[in-house]
């Protein structure tokens, strides 16, 4: 003869382990130039998205100034453009 305490642990489900999901690096608006990968030379880009990992990295949709030419980048072949980096 099972009780009723028993019933009830039969049905719960083993605990499960909250993990944070990970953050992006560079907030949108923030103005980036890419370390590597297409060339660029030391054109900016201004954050414009950000994107899910999809395998690589976390990853952002940017525009050139510019130009209005827009990419994806992921987050490791960023660099964040100091104040001084763009206003010369």
């Amino acid at each position: 003869m099972t009780n009723d305490n028993d019933a009830i642990r039969s049905f719960r489900r083993p605990a499960q382990r909250l993990t944070a999901a990970p953050s992006h690096k560079f907030a949108i608006g923030v103005r980036v130039i890419q370390k590597f990968g297409a060339a660029t030379g030391t054109d900016s880009f201004s954050v414009t998205r950000h994107l899910p990992d999809a395998g690589a990295g976390l990853q952002y949709r940017m525009k050139r100034e510019r130009d209005g030419q827009e990419r994806v980048a992921v987050e490791s072949a960023l660099e964040l453009v100091a104040r001084e980096d763009f206003m010369q």
